[in-house]
């Protein structure tokens, strides 16, 4: 893993993608999300989302990505209604 970067041109160099995609597969994994299933997609979506907003450093990526996929989880779901 490589020092993070101050986010200046919005341009995701290789080891932004290679840390970007080992983020995704983790995941992936750990929640059962199929590749190329709708879960997967906004996985993805959501990751270069919070890469664009300047967001890369991993451990605040990871954080992000849990809450976001807390609040869309059927169970937070079903606790909003």
């Amino acid at each position: 893993m490589s020092a993070p970067r101050h986010f200046t041109s919005g341009i995701a160099y290789p080891d932004d993608l290679t840390l970007l995609k080992e983020i995704y597969d983790d995941i992936c994994l750990q929640r059962g999300f199929h590749c190329g299933s709708p879960a997967a997609e906004d996985l993805a979506r959501a990751t270069m989302n919070l890469f664009g907003q300047g967001l890369t450093d991993e451990a605040e990526i990871r954080e992000s990505l849990d809450i976001y996929l807390g609040r869309k989880s059927p169970a937070s779901e079903l606790l909003a209604v």
